[in-house]
């Protein structure tokens, strides 16, 4: 009986140690504890067959062989549990080892340890050797040694790599104090020379404990796979076992000749019974294989409401953590995501129990560090206990390693279009539990919506922060800005169009666009109708009662990517200053033009006078002398003439009031100038071109004093031509974009005006002529002034001449008051 327990005991410890082998065999941890095990199994079989009197000289022998090999093995698995140590260092395993296998060959070759075994009546008995007392030290030191070491490490290490040193510990702790109290102290101490048949037994302990970590906690990554066909099984076996036993009973008290209702009512009672009996044995073997049960679909549903609605990154993915810790309960969960700018991978959020994560503390890893290099290339979750199943390979170890140091046990990819954006690093569970195919699913799927989701958080945060951007250049400007909708809804505004409208921005944004201001509302109208954009238009908007302020806006539409016109955008700038600059200018040219007109009045006139008075001062010794008077009324009658001129040319720059000014084509006082010069056009054979683009160019004017001007500018040209040029007069719009002026160009083909003169030529008694006055031009002048029109001169592309352009107001509806002049 004894030798059968025993044997079975042996056969216990040798299938954990195998099915523990098998599981990762190339693991020096499980390889230790595979030999530790099976050499207790054979110490076990030894002392059976020593107590059924089997050969007695040979399995005590035996039993000593496998006995030397237990503290070595324990010693050396001590040191690699669950990572390997500092110490013992590898020489003091070696040296253990060979010291173990010495005292096992001295064991069966020699009766240095033990000799003279025999089984008599009483019991089993043997002689103990010179170096048994040394065998003790060896197996009690190597034994101290080992849990000391195992101690160390169970104080050092948390989660789920201290439970599982606590229930090994506790398993090993229970066979050691039991075998070696009854068949090493005691003996020793005692003088004993035989073995207890309890020794053995206390192994049991290992093996419940070892089995019950393994199921729960995955110890040394050795996994259970227990089907639910056992269930059925195990509910098969209840229900047959009760109702054999309601048979015998019920046979035995009311006999055979009712045996027949007897098994329908057992076997009736039995099939009601069996599927709840079925239920709860489910529900036992579930609790303890796989711990307490989450609703997985339930946490799905909620998480992916409340990732989808959550726009904030931070708070987004501190969510994911927290969700990932309350449902697997974990010591610790960090998210890490990508720095696009510094291509690093930072911690965003965590949930952290009790602290001492000191690794994730501002951890910052670069994509070539061992952990995300792994995750980028497989984009798969990283198990630590996958490594050396279907996770091999120097890269795999380095990430694995990387991961331990970072306290996880699990790493999970966040990737977005095949690119890592991130990812979660899992401690181990609170309970000491593995991570099962559930637990990697509903993580995995956690961070698939979360991908979507950092995602969207990340588009809105760019979003924001190029809003923030956009307002921070519209509050500096000193532009004011104005946006509309497609729907004419002011969208958008800044402060200076609040100061230059004189609207707050509240109740700009509040506008339509039929409620802006009119120049503002006019002009985006045109573009959201038209798309053309509206350039440099110059307007006055009101900004108070009494106050209008002269701007220049310019609009533009705003297209989507498919070209369609969503609102229109218009940007206007107040002109106050650059108005005052230009009147303040107009002021120092007129100051500069009447000191040059001065000058050029007092030489106009000195010259004559001159020669007046040097006749005047002879007169009265020459005055007998015929010859000297009809010179003298010459000379005076000439030069008075002179100064009569100059005064009727100088009359000419101040332009009178705009006496009649009527809504005019343009063409005819054009027309009727050059009908009057055709003659001197004849003689000088000068070509006339006309290019009337536009159709309609009406502006208010006075006729007489628009033919004064052309005709000084037509006069102008033929001069500088001489005989067989070319003149062209064009009219048409200012520009394709502006219909609010109309442009009359003169162009010749003379010699041109100099770029240093050309701003110079309008100025009084400027000239580049012999005989001229320089009065021609600044009367043409005068009058556009007058006229609020503008003049100036530039290159001809086609030829070396000049284009003389004018621009008038285009009319648009009939002028009846009285405009004054402006003098030049």
């Amino acid at each position: 009986m004894v030798l059968a327990s025993l044997v079975s005991v042996a056969i216990l410890l040798a299938a954990v140690a195998l099915w523990v082998l098998l599981a990762r065999p190339q693991s020096a941890i499980n390889r230790w504890f595979a030999a530790y095990t099976l050499a207790i199994a054979g110490w076990a079989v030894s002392i059976g067959c020593l107590h059924a009197g089997l050969a007695p000289e040979v399995w005590s022998r035996l039993a000593f062989l496998s006995s030397s090999f237990i503290p070595a093995c324990f010693l050396a698995f001590t040191t690699v549990f669950p990572s390997v140590g500092t110490w013992p260092s590898r020489g003091v395993i070696r040296g253990v080892l060979l010291l173990a296998t010495a005292l096992a060959v001295l064991s069966v070759t020699t009766p240095l340890l033990i000799h003279d075994a025999v089984v008599t009546s009483a019991g089993f008995t043997r002689k103990s050797g010179p170096l048994y007392p040394f065998f003790v030290v060896y197996f009690l030191g190597a034994w101290i040694s080992a849990f000391v070491v195992f101690a160390l490490k169970w104080r050092r290490e948390r989660g789920q790599a201290r439970t599982q040193l606590q229930y090994l510990g506790i398993g090993l702790f229970l066979s050691f104090v039991g075998g070696i109290t009854t068949n090493l102290l005691l003996p020793f101490l005692m003088g004993r020379t035989g073995y207890t048949w309890l020794g053995p037994y206390f192994t049991l302990p290992l093996v419940i404990f070892v089995s019950h970590a393994v199921i729960r906690h995955r110890l040394m990554n050795a996994r259970l796979f227990v089907r639910r066909s056992i269930v059925y099984l195990i509910t098969v076996a209840i229900a047959g076992t009760v109702f054999a036993s309601f048979l015998v009973g019920w046979t035995s008290l009311v006999g055979e000749r009712r045996q027949v209702i007897a098994e329908v009512a057992v076997a009736l009672a039995v099939a009601l019974a069996f599927q709840p009996l079925k239920r709860w044995l489910q529900s036992q073997l579930d609790r303890y294989f796989y711990r307490e049960t989450y609703n997985y679909e339930q946490i799905v549903r909620d998480a992916s409401q409340t990732i989808s609605s959550t726009l904030d990154l931070k708070s987004l993915l501190q969510y994911v953590c927290e969700v990932t810790s309350a449902t697997l309960r974990t010591d610790v969960v960090a998210c890490f995501t990508r720095n696009l700018g510094r291509d690093t991978f930072n911690v965003a959020a965590k949930k952290d129990f009790g602290g001492g994560h000191g690794a994730l503390e501002n951890a910052s890893l670069s994509p070539g560090d061992p952990l995300p290099s792994f995750l980028i290339r497989t984009r798969r979750p990283l198990h630590k206990e996958d490594l050396g199943r279907n996770l091999t390979g120097p890269a795999a170890t380095a990430a694995v390693g990387h991961l331990s140091r970072l306290g996880g046990e699990l790493a999970l990819p966040i990737l977005s279009e095949a690119q890592l954006t991130g990812f979660l690093v899992v401690g181990a569970k609170l309970s000491g539990d593995a991570f099962f195919a559930e637990d990697v699913d509903l993580l995995s799927t956690l961070a698939s919506q979360a991908t979507i989701a950092i995602k969207n958080a990340q588009l809105f945060q760019q979003v924001v922060l190029a809003n923030d951007y956009i307002q921070n250049i519209l509050t500096t400007m000193d532009s004011g800005v104005i946006a509309v909708d497609g729907k004419g809804r002011v969208a958008l505004c800044n402060s200076a169009a609040e100061r230059m409208t004189n609207l707050s921005i509240s109740r700009l944004v509040s506008l339509s666009l039929d409620e802006l201001p009119h120049p503002f509302a006019l002009q985006l109208r045109q573009t959201l109708s038209s798309g053309q954009p509206q350039v440099q238009t110059e307007t006055t908007v009101q900004a108070g009662p009494d106050r209008w302020v002269p701007i220049v806006c310019s609009t533009s539409a705003l297209r989507d990517d498919q070209d369609t016109i969503v609102g229109a955008l218009v940007v206007f700038s107040d002109l106050s200053k650059i108005k005052a600059l230009e009147s303040e200018k107009r002021r120092a040219e007129r100051l500069a033009a009447f000191g040059t007109l001065v000058s050029g009045i007092a030489h106009e006139i000195k010259n004559p006078l001159v020669a007046i008075r040097t006749f005047a001062e002879l007169l009265p010794e020459r005055f007998t002398d015929a010859d000297f008077r009809d010179t003298f009324a010459k000379v005076v009658v000439a030069e008075i003439g002179r100064i009569d001129d100059l005064v009727a040319k100088l009359r000419g720059l101040v332009v009178p009031s705009v006496q009649q000014a009527a809504i005019t084509d343009i063409r005819e006082p054009i027309m009727d100038t050059l009908a009057l010069l055709s003659g001197q056009l004849e003689q000088t054979r000068t070509t006339v071109r006309r290019a009337f683009l536009d159709p309609a160019p009406l502006v208010a004017v006075d006729p007489n004093q628009l033919k004064q001007l052309f005709l000084n500018l037509f006069l102008n040209a033929i001069e500088a031509m001489g005989h067989s040029g070319v003149l062209t007069v064009r009219v048409q719009r200012a520009d394709a974009h502006d219909t609010s002026a109309v442009r009359v160009e003169v162009e010749d083909t003379g010699p041109g005006v100099p770029e240093s003169l050309r701003n110079s030529i309008f100025d009084p008694f400027f000239t580049t002529k012999e005989q001229g006055t320089g009065l021609g031009l600044a009367i043409c002048r005068g009058i556009t002034d007058a006229h609020r029109g503008t003049i100036r001169a530039d290159a001809s592309n086609e030829n070396h001449g000049t284009i003389i352009a004018v621009e008038f107001p285009a009319a648009t509806e009939p002028v009846e008051t009285v405009r004054s002049g402006a003098s030049g």
